[in-house]
């Protein structure tokens, strides 16, 4: 894959109230809508943050494909990717995009996951 094709960029904006800390790279997905991403390095992992606006919210699907494809291509060592979701509206477009339910936790976030 080239960075030609990638359909996330770095982004210097406003981030709203898209979690991030001075160890997270910001980026902006290029289609339809704000969203935005926050990724860091920890450890032998990534932590990574979306947010979207409305307009973006209907393009979510799309949106999560191309993240999951840039994560995998940034962080080539990188083998799945996991989220947590407290909104059965995310779980459902998550399932549609290829990640797998795993656990329950106490609090009732779920925990799916998606590998390379």
């Amino acid at each position: 894959m080239d960075t030609d094709s990638l359909d996330f960029i770095p982004y210097n904006g406003d981030t709203g109230e898209l979690y991030s800390d001075d160890n997270h790279l910001i980026f902006k997905w290029c289609g339809e809508g704000h969203i935005i991403a926050s990724l860091a390095r920890k450890g032998n992992a990534i932590s990574a943050h979306l947010s979207s606006d409305k307009k973006g919210l209907r393009h979510l699907k799309t949106a999560i494909n191309d993240f999951c494809v840039f994560v995998f291509w940034l962080f080539d060592w990188c083998e799945m990717v996991l989220a947590q979701i407290n909104r059965p509206s995310v779980e459902r477009v998550v399932t549609k995009c290829g990640f797998s339910y795993l656990a329950t936790a106490e609090n009732g976030v779920k925990v799916y996951m998606r590998v390379k």
